[in-house]
């Protein structure tokens, strides 16, 4: 009877930690629209001036994104952006993250 109620509670114990990792890494994404004043390739990053008249910098995660950047995105571009913020910075992660607003992009 003792052994059954330790492993209940190991078991219990272990998908606590699973659904706590779980939550941890589902980051929820924000969503700001915006023209491209300026991007670093190198550097792997985009500035964004958004509807509101702010700027912001972007940390660009995909390859892809950057790709974008290269080829079909340009300064004054139009720009969605889905972004998390984590350890101070705005991170692009995903491809679909970074969209131009004309078709295309």
């Amino acid at each position: 009877m003792k052994t059954s109620r330790i492993v209940a509670v190991l078991a219990l114990v272990v998908c606590c930690f699973i659904l706590a990792a779980g939550l941890a890494a589902a980051e929820e994404k924000i969503n700001v629209k915006g023209k491209i004043k300026a991007y670093d390739l190198d550097a792997k990053t985009v500035t964004v001036v958004t509807d509101d008249n702010k700027e912001m910098t972007f940390v660009v995660k995909s390859e892809k994104a950057i790709q974008k950047l290269d080829d079909r995105l340009f300064k004054g571009d139009e720009v969605k952006i889905r972004y998390i913020i984590k350890g101070g910075q705005n991170l692009i992660q995903d491809t679909n993250d970074l969209k131009g607003t004309k078709p295309g992009c």
